[in-house]
């Protein structure tokens, strides 16, 4: 029988000495054991006072929404992802200060950082954003479907809201975000109505907002410093993991040399207290100095494996899973892989020197998953006996191998129950 004359009946091979059913209770990965009992440590949504005047509102949403006092108002950095999230907040703000609200800053256009802006909002108000804000905000609506779904399973949006615990720090203390995605009416977002390119500075209340454009996660990154209260809000450039340097979610390539340099960047500015967009303040001139130099490091030395491998036109397979940071670094709590993954960092910025093309001849027109199974197939002879490699790969805890022959089965016939679920119970050891 030719290889066209079997391929419809997969889903009718039988093989007696082999069933899988998945386990009705499956555990979780060594890394979310980890990450839930760091939650379960970890205290609920409450306001942080930094200092005199500066509060960070953190667990609400998954960005905080950090609150700066002055004698004549109050300024806004960040508004999360969600308008009822950030009218929870204002409630707890108004706690603290009632006076009225001059400026809202969006550190960058991700939209866990300006949705829930309405929840504060009067017209009379500045928002101020970097001149490239909605530039960024039109590329992430430029991935359409692609960027809805990927977003959705990276954060876990199927989950309740209650289990979305999508950043989860050790350092310095226990900590973890929830994420509050909802909806928002198009006339519920606010824009910007003040935006610059390098730098800019405002008073309020003989208070001064220094904001600086600090390319980093984001090309329009911004880092604002309150040199009175020796404050400085670094966005996302910081947070207490190993840092997205490339995200499972899709976007555009990172600037990773820049995102070292805004660690620099910060460190000049010799801040008292760091207010990092996710994750808890930390305290101390020193301490500030070494944990940004430290992040700095790691950056740069996983840019330069990536640089080596094209340099040296190194395999970026074998590269990326060998990748480590040194144990100096790899030992430090605000660098832990629970966030950014260094295999995928390294192979984005390989990709952003030479691109997809490894120099393999075989790379360049690679068969699909459904091509390939199809000669797997062929050489098995049925799909059942695909099925018990992948099984005795998943009693061996060899997970990609599992993922990847389910995937060959499934390309031709998507209604196998025992690939559907086995490809679901495998899991990183």
């Amino acid at each position: 029988m030719t290889l066209s004359g079997y391929l419809p009946s997969f889903s009718q091979a039988k093989d007696a000495n082999f069933e899988y059913t998945s386990s009705a209770q499956a555990s979780f990965s060594q890394e979310r054991e980890n990450a839930n009992q760091t939650i379960a440590r970890a205290p609920e949504a409450h306001v942080v006072k930094v200092r005199d005047h500066v509060y960070t509102a953190v667990s609400y949403a998954l960005a905080a929404m950090i609150m700066v006092e002055t004698p004549e108002g109050l300024v806004i950095i960040d508004t999360t992802e969600s308008l009822s999230a950030a009218k929870t907040i204002m409630a707890e703000f108004r706690k603290i200060s009632d006076k009225r609200v001059k400026a809202v800053i969006y550190t960058h256009n991700h939209g866990d950082h300006f949705r829930g802006t309405k929840a504060c909002y009067h017209p009379r108000m500045k928002v101020i954003a970097h001149k490239d804000f909605m530039t960024e905000v039109k590329l992430q609506e430029a991935r359409g479907k692609s960027g809805i779904i990927r977003s959705a399973a990276m954060f876990g949006l199927i989950n309740p809201a209650l289990q979305r615990h999508s950043m989860v720090f050790r350092y310095p203390a226990p900590f973890w975000s929830a994420l509050v995605w909802e909806a928002i009416a198009p006339e519920d977002l606010i824009w910007p109505n003040v935006t610059f390119e390098d730098t800019y500075s405002f008073r309020l209340g003989g208070i001064t907002f220094n904001l600086i454009h600090a390319p980093g996660e984001t090309p329009d990154q911004i880092i604002v410093s309150v040199p009175e209260y020796n404050v400085v809000c670094c966005a996302d450039n910081f947070y207490a993991s190993f840092p997205n340097l490339y995200t499972i979610r899709g976007t555009s390539s990172r600037p990773v040399l820049d995102w070292a340099k805004a660690q620099d960047t910060v460190i000049g500015l010799e801040p008292e207290f760091l207010v990092p967009a996710h994750g808890l303040p930390i305290q101390g001139k020193e301490t500030i100095k070494e944990v940004l130099g430290n992040y700095r490091d790691a950056i740069l030395h996983v840019h330069t494996i990536a640089l080596d491998a094209v340099q040296q036109f190194k395999p970026i397979d074998e590269v990326a899973e060998g990748a480590t940071l040194p144990p100096q670094l790899a030992n430090l709590p605000y660098l832990d892989q629970s966030y950014g993954y260094i295999p995928y960092c390294v192979r984005s910025i390989y990709e952003s020197y030479v691109g997809w093309f490894d120099g393999d001849p075989a790379s360049l027109s690679p068969l699909s998953r459904k091509a390939l199974g199809a000669e797997v197939l062929a050489i098995a002879g049925s799909a059942n006996k695909i099925l018990k490699q992948a099984h005795q790969a998943h009693k061996k805890g060899r997970h990609q191998a599992v993922l990847e022959l389910c995937d060959m089965v499934l390309a031709h016939d998507p209604t196998n129950r025992k690939a559907r679920l086995m490809k679901i119970d495998a899991r990183p050891p």
